[in-house]
């Protein structure tokens, strides 16, 4: 004998709208390429996918502000410069220094193939946001077309940040 389940027992326009509700119901392969289609479509950017954005472009700015070219001589006596360093006394901001330090250079590579136009509006908008202000500006745009280029660079950055998994989907 089968046992059917409770809803199948009652009311049999009920079961049947309960079973045409199952019979159109996406299946499981179904709802993971809707996922999957939606998380690789090359426009589609959540409120939290662009603040990680913001937050990966701020790390690429104080990561750009602070390098240094060489000039002059090393800091490291000859005698030590190929000794590897050890890691028993790192503590963990070192190690977030470190991440970040590795974030801004996907960053830098993802800007680097960016046009001119839309390099400047991040780096302009980063200083910005540093400053607290608007301190810097373009004098070849308008505050608004500044601000226009600067989301359309951030549309271009993110497919690319995504293939470097940089950016991670929203649920």
């Amino acid at each position: 004998m089968i046992e059917l389940p409770r809803w199948a027992m009652g009311d049999p326009a009920k079961v049947a709208e309960h079973l045409e509700g199952i019979r159109n119901r996406p299946t499981r392969q179904e709802r993971a390429k809707e996922r999957l289609d939606r998380a690789f479509s090359e426009g589609f950017m959540t409120q939290d996918e662009s603040d990680q954005i913001e937050e990966l472009v701020m790390t690429w700015y104080h990561w750009a502000k602070a390098g240094r070219e060489h000039l002059g001589y090393s800091r490291v006596s000859p005698m030590f410069r190929d000794m590897d360093r050890s890691d028993v006394y790192t503590d963990p901001e070192e190690y977030d220094l470190r991440i970040a330090a590795a974030q801004a250079e996907q960053v830098d590579v993802c800007l680097n193939q960016l046009p001119a136009i839309m390099r400047s509006a991040v780096g302009i908008h980063a200083a910005n946001q540093d400053a607290g202000g608007e301190v810097y500006r373009n004098p070849r745009l308008t505050r608004e077309e500044q601000h226009r280029v600067y989301q359309e660079a951030k549309e271009a950055l993110y497919p690319m940040l995504r293939k470097r998994d940089m950016v991670k989907i929203a649920a």
